[in-house]
């Protein structure tokens, strides 16, 4: 059983992997993991609702999709490709239950309050961490790798290694932890 699942949507022009990076990184501090690559809207649903059920933490590495508001900038989706998202209503709908587990995003803005509670909603998980803004990708890598330690190799509950990573470290982006 993963300890972590990577479930990761990226462009051909994407220049790197973020979800191989974590991988590489679990596999250094000799966390399990499993990395699996989500090239439809069908198959991140279907990794979401069946797979992620084996996992402790789902990471989602990806873009966010985003439109523009006066208010700023609001979280439409996660990315899947130029033409298909995965939106809160998507996932809903897939009746996706992910009750106990953990998901961490870095997908831009998936972090905002509205989305976080909707996410949270939609799939009954216990703890939702994501960026309010948009994550460079060492931002992300950095986070990940402090929860990560804290959580797995320190043994520490998900929100104190959340909050031990946010008490002392810079967080521009503004992961968010509900």
């Amino acid at each position: 059983m993963p300890s972590v699942l990577i479930i990761e949507c990226r462009d051909k022009e994407d220049p790197g992997s973020e979800g191989r990076f974590v991988e590489h990184m679990l596999n250094l501090m000799d966390i399990t993991n499993k990395y699996l690559r989500a090239e439809s809207k069908a198959q991140f649903i279907k990794i979401l609702s069946s797979i992620a059920a084996n996992a402790d933490v789902i990471h989602v590495a990806t873009h966010g999709r985003y439109k523009k508001t006066q208010e700023g900038k609001e979280f439409k989706g996660f990315c899947i490709s130029d033409d298909e998202d995965v939106t809160i209503k998507d996932i809903k709908a897939a009746n996706i239950d992910l009750s106990g587990k953990t998901v961490l995003s870095t997908a831009c803005f998936s972090g905002q309050k509205a989305s976080r509670e909707a996410f949270k909603e939609a799939t009954h998980c216990k703890h939702y961490i994501a960026p309010i803004r948009d994550p460079k990708f060492h931002n992300a890598a950095l986070m990940c790798h402090i929860f990560y330690h804290k959580h797995f190799i320190l043994k520490r509950s998900v929100k104190r290694a959340f909050s031990e990573y946010k008490g002392r470290y810079y967080n521009p982006h503004r992961f968010r932890f509900l």
